[in-house]
Formats: structure tokens, sequence, C-alpha cells
């Protein structure tokens, strides 16, 4: 069945069960003209917004399945939200959608949204269906909420505090070359870039132990670390010797004849954590949860980000994935400029 042949408000009957998972805080759902819901008293709300475009984020049958897609479009929502301290409550999403499309493959991309948003507690409360005469087109607005005045930044960084992220880096960026070369193994790789996990524990943990500024990893290493960098008006020191990178991830770069490198700093799409905040808080955090590694270093300066390595320090510049780069710009490496 297309759903051409059941229209617009067919769809939505089709799809609109099961989509509240926090019932108590919904007053008026999906049906009406617009959703009414309760925020808790004493927290500030965050509101994001993120979008997925077939053939340009995800290829069907070839780096994702229609499943994949509707989780990761709420997991990328989810992971700003966690990039902020914040809990996750609501969405609505937008889907622009080809009148040849069959049912079975929308129905499945709803499911994986309805799987992530149960997960994490996430009301799903509406949004819009519109016709596309290109690819399919999804936009996902995600609000959450945190203690008022404990919203983290990327402004915050202070010289002094320990540069720390989450996890491993570059897993995400490394399955998507799996995926595209179409080749057997590396689960690790695939599913952290299909199937990525939205860090909202480790973000609400920043917040009770006092972290200074944060970021989620979509665009890569290099680029989110300037970020940082800028935003607070801080120097960033990053040790390449300390950023953890899972063993498959040097397995198929190994493979490839590739520095695995290329995938840690320009990848991005691994949903990790950037953070900085004092040592002493930091041990503290790592006692809590033990999945965080030191990278770095704060430094007063200007704004940037150098990277150490074989006893040299050199320019890392923010060379993450850009939408709007010309077509054959794209290019993988970090600069030799040495710091004097």
């Amino acid at each position: 069945m297309k759903i051409s042949d059941i229209g617009e408000f067919g769809f939505i009957d089709a799809v609109k069960d099961n989509t509240i998972f926090r019932p108590q805080s919904v007053v008026v759902g999906i049906g009406d003209d617009g959703a009414v819901y309760k925020t808790t008293a004493g927290m500030e709300q965050i509101a994001v917004i993120d979008t997925m475009v077939e053939g340009s984020h995800f290829i069907i049958g070839k780096t994702a399945s229609w499943y994949d897609v509707g989780y990761k479009a709420v997991a990328s929502n989810l992971s700003d939200i966690a990039a902020m301290g914040g809990v996750p409550t609501h969405l609505v999403l937008s889907t622009a959608i080809r009148p040849d499309m069959d049912m079975a493959d929308l129905t499945e991309m709803y499911d994986g949204m309805k799987a992530i948003c149960r997960k994490y507690g996430v009301n799903i409360l509406g949004g819009d269906t519109v016709l596309s005469k290109g690819s399919l087109v999804i936009t996902v607005a995600a609000f959450g909420e945190v203690e008022a005045g404990k919203a983290i930044c990327r402004s915050g960084a202070k010289a002094g505090d320990v540069v720390a992220v989450s996890h491993c880096v570059g897993d995400s960026s490394g399955g998507l070359d799996v995926l595209l070369h179409g080749a057997e193994g590396y689960k690790r790789l695939t599913q952290a870039h299909k199937l990525p996990v939205p860090q909202i524990e480790l973000g609400r943990l920043l917040v009770a132990h006092h972290c200074h500024s944060l970021n989620d990893i979509s665009d890569g290493l290099a680029s989110e670390s300037n970020e940082i960098a800028k935003a607070s008006g801080v120097v960033l020191v990053l040790d390449r010797a300390r950023i953890p990178v899972s063993p498959e991830l040097q397995q198929w770069a190994a493979a490839q004849h590739t520095d695995c490198w290329h995938y840690v700093f320009n990848g991005g799409e691994d949903y990790e954590l950037i953070f900085t905040m004092a040592p002493r808080d930091f041990d503290a955090l790592q006692q809590e949860y033990p999945d965080v590694t030191a990278i770095g270093t704060v430094e007063a300066g200007k704004g940037c980000v150098y990277l150490q390595h074989d006893g040299q320090q050199t320019l890392l510049p923010p060379s993450g994935w850009n939408h709007f780069r010309n077509e054959g710009e794209h290019t993988i490496g970090y600069n030799d400029a040495r710091r004097t």
C-alpha cells in the first residue's frame, strides 16, 4: 500500500498510537491544532531542531534501514538536549513524503522513532505531513528541561580545566565508511553509525558535577573542540595519545590503509560528549561514571585548539563536517602549523 492510497489523515491515523510515554505532562496530544503540555516547576525549557534528507544523510539499503532513520532522527535531537545537561520531554515532527512510498516503510520509520522515545520517556505530540516531489525529508523539533540556571553552554570553559570526552570517538564515521564499502563485520562501528546513543545520563551527571562547558560530537572532534574554544575565548590543548579510539576503528583504518585520526577529528555523528571542568570535579565524576577520559587542558588564549603529538603542538582547525562545503573540498586531516 502506498501513502497516496490512504492520504495524509489516513497516514496520521496509522501512526498515532503509542506516542505518549510520559502522560502526566501531556494535556492535549496528537489530533488537534496544537499540542498542550505541562512544564515542571523550577525547570527551564530547552528547544532543539534537526533535519535529515534522504540521499544526503542516509541511503536506504546501504547506510540505513527505515527503522534506523526514524531512530537516528530522534537520537540526534536528544543528543543536543544532553549537550545542555537537560532531560528530553517532548517532540514534534514534520515529514515531507513521496506519494509512491510504501506504508510499510513509513511505519517502520515511525517504529524507530517510537522505540527511542519509549526508551527515554519522550512524548510525540504531533507534527505535519506534506508531499515531497523528491527525497524524503524528516525534521524533528525536540524539547527538554534543565534546572533553572543550570544549562551547560559551550561558552563556560576556564583556564585550568580538564578537557574530556565520553566513550570512544570516531566509531560512527568509521561505521559509515564500512557501510559505504559494503564490508562484512565491524558491528561496533556500524551500530554506532546507525543507532547512536544520546548521552543523556552523562549530561545530567555533568550538571551535578559542575561542568563548565559542554558540546556533543556531531561534526567531529576538531569542529566541536574549536566551538568550545571560540565560544569560551580560551585555548584547548588536546593530547592525541590520550584520545580514546576503539580497537575496531583502528582495525578498519588499518585495513583501508587510512589514518584512524581522520575519522576521529573530522568524521562526526558520534553523539558522544566533549566537556571541560575543574580537575577535582572531573575526578569525582570519573568515580561515578568511569567511561570518560581526560584528553587535554584549557589555557588562556584567543579561541583555538592545539593538538599535542610527538612532543610538538600543531594547530587543529575546525575541519569537521560542513553541509555547505563545496563538493571536493571536504578534506580530512589537520593543519601542520606548529605552536610557537
